[in-house]
């Protein structure tokens, strides 16, 4: 009997979209959008405020878009020098995302409409795919371009062969997450459960996305401190790389050797402890912060090598905050 994949595969809530779109959005007409705006990149039709009524979409012939989005009033005028900007359009054209920000005062909106042009290289900017991966950036265009590479990646490591399947895929997927009832139905059940089983590209990309700021600290004791109330194990593990980089460092501005050589005539790294006992016999530190020293080692190893019983997260707290006034 073979057994079940139970791998991660984007491409499968990509499958469940049309039924779980059903559900929850009331059907979107996505494909007949699609053959309507294909003609702007072909170049066979010009763009015109028609084009702008059909995503407004007020009779929700195709989809709500109105339940969602505030299309601002434009005129013909407005678009004048839009009516062949999108024949052969590239993806990730900044330039002429820019331009449509312009006028349509919002990243979601034009989203949309170069997501039906193109569905190729533009997706939906969604928010629950964004909150999905975390999305980034100092401005809405800065964040559109993010979020369009991060599902670029997506689409080769999965190989897809449009970006809007992509985003399809992944919206079914936070959809899933999101909701309970789907949770606990099947088939979604499994699908759930599939993509917290194991790491994932999107766990990648959002853990990046989410850590990018973070990890922009210049020290690893700043980051540290930063974990500490979401995770004070992995915070004192940072706290204690600063400590052991801290140490090498004074150690070289005052010609200590960061190495020995063993009783077989081979050179070796020397050990932190040794680090530190060489620093107190230079009279670089005094007995007590030497004692003081070993005693946040300890606990990093004892947090490096689970030992029991467990480090308290007081302890913790306080060998961070000590480590970070050290290394000033």
């Amino acid at each position: 009997m073979a057994t079940q994949n139970t791998a991660f595969d984007l491409k499968k809530y990509w499958a469940h979209f049309p039924i779980v779109s059903q559900r929850e959005l009331g059907g979107p007409k996505m494909r007949e959008l699609e053959s309507i705006f294909a003609p702007l990149k072909a170049g066979s039709a010009e763009f015109s405020l028609s084009h702008i009524d059909i995503i407004k979409d007020e009779d929700s012939r195709y989809w709500r878009f109105l339940y969602w989005w505030k299309m601002p009033e434009i005129s013909e005028a407005d678009i004048s020098d839009l009516k062949n900007a999108f024949y052969k359009i590239q993806a990730f054209d900044e330039a002429l995302i820019t331009r449509l920000f312009n006028l349509l005062k919002n990243i979601e909106i034009v989203s949309c409409l170069l997501r039906f042009i193109s569905p190729e290289d533009y997706a939906i900017f969604s928010t629950p795919v964004e909150d999905l991966l975390n999305i980034k950036g100092r401005t809405p265009i800065i964040k559109y371009n993010a979020y369009l590479r991060d599902l670029n990646e997506l689409k080769s490591h999965y190989q897809f062969t449009r970006i809007a399947d992509v985003d399809m895929a992944l919206w079914t997927l936070a959809r899933i997450l999101n909701s309970e009832s789907l949770r606990e139905m099947a088939p979604y059940k499994e699908l759930y459960e599939c993509y917290w089983r194991e790491p994932n590209p999107v766990k990648r990309i959002m853990a990046k996305n989410a850590l990018d700021q973070i990890w922009g600290e210049r020290r690893y004791v700043h980051i540290a401190d930063l974990f500490l109330q979401t995770d004070f194990i992995v915070a004192g593990i940072l706290a204690g790389r600063e400590l052991e980089l801290h140490i090498k460092k004074m150690c070289q501005a005052r010609n200590i050797p960061l190495t020995f050589i063993n009783d077989s005539g081979k050179k070796e790294n020397k050990p932190f402890r040794r680090m530190v006992r060489d620093l107190y016999c230079n009279e670089v530190i005094d007995a007590d912060l030497k004692d003081q020293i070993y005693g946040w080692w300890e606990i990093r190893c004892d947090l490096v090598h689970e030992e029991a019983p467990p480090v308290e997260d007081w302890l913790v707290r306080r060998m961070v905050s000590e480590v970070i006034g050290f290394t000033k």
